[in-house]
């Protein structure tokens, strides 16, 4: 029953997205974008889509989906662009480009960093924790003072490390990371999940509120990244063999730009401009910030962003594309 119900709602889906494919407002093209489930996706897609609208009269609209029906949709021309694909989640990426069912322009970001990360204020003023040094990398988890400082109120003698929900695979990692004899964690931590990203999140933002210790799993592009100033702990660099047996840092994934085969052939000066379409983490968990931090919209948050970075627009787009898109930030 719930793999029958999972079809139908993927039928729906791709549905909904054949619908709205090659559709035109008047003799105005619209562009359909596709859209994951998740705030860094609406975002972007709505940065690029205010370009579009203001800077090269065109129209868009935005196709919520998952990364599967997203790949399918673009062999099938029926999703024109995806400004956030994480290819390495999709194992037939590259063959999909061999055969120009779709076309990679850009990376949009590759320093989308995972790990476990502790407050700036443990690095910058670890004097006040009385500790003996900053706490910079995983092998410093070891250290007594350390252990002592992330103290777990329901094991004393033993610190705590906050992980997110069972069912990830970061979290099957860290229990991994946990076992390993050289980060002596196992021992002296105990290694608690979340219950969800959420409850994850408020965790973190209360020790912020308190300027009280932790080290917890976290990652980026996210809201909380752009608001608070979480450091990544150092680790071994990351290689396929180690990371299989829980040791070392966590990949970066090349999250692309893409667009259906064809594309170029019939927007070239739109493809240009996507193929200058990059960005990073840091800009990307700015967005996400003035959104949580103002309960804006994505398109709130693309404007604020577009008028904050007015260097960046400058430098993706020709000059009359821009002066289009200035004029119309201007009268926001």
């Amino acid at each position: 029953m719930k793999f029958l119900s999972k079809m139908i709602i993927l039928f729906l889906l791709t549905f909904s997205v054949l619908g709205l494919a090659s559709c035109t407002t008047d003799d105005t093209p619209t562009l359909i974008l596709g859209e994951g489930d998740w705030d860094s996706h609406a975002f972007h897609n709505q940065v690029a889509g205010y370009i579009l609208e203001h800077g090269y009269d065109v129209q868009f609209e935005t196709v919520l989906t998952d990364t599967a029906i997203m790949i399918t949709s673009l062999r099938s021309n029926d999703i024109d662009i995806s400004l956030e694909l994480w290819s390495d989640n999709v194992p037939t990426y590259q063959e999909g480009i061999d055969n120009g069912d779709y076309e990679e322009l850009a990376t949009n970001y590759d320093d989308n960093t995972q790990g476990l990360y502790v407050p700036y204020y443990l690095q910058d003023e670890w004097e006040d924790f009385d500790l003996t040094g900053p706490i910079l990398s995983v092998e410093d988890l070891k250290r007594a003072d350390v252990i002592a400082l992330f103290d777990d109120p329901n094991d004393p003698g033993k610190g705590v490390i906050y992980g997110g929900p069972e069912g990830w695979s970061a979290t099957a990692f860290l229990n991994k990371k946990m076992e390993i004899a050289s980060y002596g964690l196992g021992d002296n931590y105990n290694f608690r999940t979340i219950d969800s990203g959420a409850t994850l999140a408020a965790q973190i933002a209360g020790a912020f509120t308190t300027k009280d210790p932790v080290v917890s799993y976290y990652w980026e592009p996210t809201w909380l990244m752009g608001i608070y100033d979480l450091r990544l702990l150092e680790d071994s660099p990351y290689s396929p063999e180690d990371f299989a047996n829980g040791i070392g840092a966590f990949p970066t994934v090349n999250v692309t730009v893409v667009v259906r085969g064809g594309f170029r052939e019939e927007y070239p000066e739109i493809t240009a401009f996507l193929e200058n379409y990059e960005t990073s983490s840091a800009l990307t968990n700015a967005g996400l910030g003035y959104m949580q931090d103002n309960d804006a919209t994505s398109l709130e948050a693309a404007i604020w962003f577009l008028q904050e970075n007015d260097a960046w627009l400058q430098s993706i787009v020709p000059a009359d594309v821009y002066t289009k898109v200035k004029a119309a930030l201007d009268a926001e």
